[in-house]
């Protein structure tokens, strides 16, 4: 499965007022980076979450955000009245009414901000049943996430195929005026001996000779093959499990090495175009690689 190193994906969950959504977003990177952003008292979870998309994912810079929350009643559930500490405050303040002789009555208001009366459940706060959780989450989030990137690099490697069916097409092109090209250095050179030598008469064995020369150094057969063969290898990464971005670059490299050969042994106008051809498509094609994982 060919994959893109972008996309997007996104799962909700919720069970006994707890509401967990997960959004996981990916960008271009030459390498796998995975960052996750949890709420600071599960920070200690992000090894654990890593690992679960690093089983997925292979290249590109992924963000993960984790937002929990919880309904009012979830929270009032796990909130417990200290009244131990209650009932002792109010011993207090009556005790400092009584004494200095103070006006008014004890209420409400008075125990308003006094942090110790209102504590969380011990026993409903369960560290590994939130982790699972969240593992649950995340699973179908990665899982939309992935489906995303596998559709994006579908439509990625359509495109990519096109423009290698062209590059090829430019090559067999440049490949069938091969020919030409030798023919045209003999004329070329036959010209210009002719012209150098003015008065003096240039013999066939002469010309045949360099041209023999020549037409060993304007032969782009090999470099026609190399091609052939570097299609070839592209072309069977398609159906590679392994990440493949890196090595299409590395063989689009080889690509263009072959096809700036060919232009610099070319005196074929036909080839010359051939060749332009086949590297405006080489960019076109090294632009998509880039977003391949």
């Amino acid at each position: 499965m060919i994959y893109s190193m972008t996309g997007y994906g996104r799962a909700e969950c919720e069970n006994k007022g707890r509401r967990i959504l997960i959004e996981i977003n990916s960008l271009n990177n030459r390498y796998c980076e995975v960052m996750i952003r949890l709420p600071k008292t599960l920070s200690h979870l992000e090894s654990s979450l890593k690992e679960i998309v690093l089983e997925k994912v292979r290249r590109g810079k992924v963000i993960i955000i984790v937002n929990i929350e919880e309904s009012a009643e979830s929270l009032a559930a796990r909130l417990q009245l200290n009244k131990d500490a209650a009932r002792m405050y109010h011993k207090i303040f009556s005790t400092l009414k009584d004494e200095l002789n103070l006006p008014g009555e004890i209420d409400i208001n008075h125990f308003v901000g006094l942090n110790d009366l209102i504590q969380p459940s011990e026993e409903e706060i369960d560290e590994d049943k939130l982790k699972n959780e969240i593992i649950s989450c995340l699973k179908p989030a990665l899982e939309d996430f992935m489906k995303m990137r596998a559709a994006e690099g579908k439509k990625l490697m359509e495109d990519i195929t096109r423009h290698i069916d062209k590059i090829e097409q430019s090559m067999l092109e440049a490949e069938a005026s091969a020919k030409s090209n030798i023919r045209l250095y003999h004329e070329k050179l036959e010209a210009r001996l002719k012209e150098l030598l003015a008065e003096v008469p240039v013999s066939e064995e002469m010309v045949a000779n360099e041209a023999a020369v020549v037409a060993d150094k304007s032969d782009i057969t090999e470099e026609c093959v190399r091609i052939k063969s570097h299609l070839e290898m592209f072309r069977g990464a398609y159906e590679s499990d392994e990440p493949i971005g890196k090595k299409m670059n590395f063989i689009l490299q080889e690509l263009y090495r072959e096809a700036n050969t060919i232009g610099s042994k070319s005196v074929s106008p036909e080839i010359s175009k051939s060749v332009i051809k086949m590297k405006e498509e080489i960019e076109k094609v090294r632009e998509q690689v880039q977003n391949l994982e």
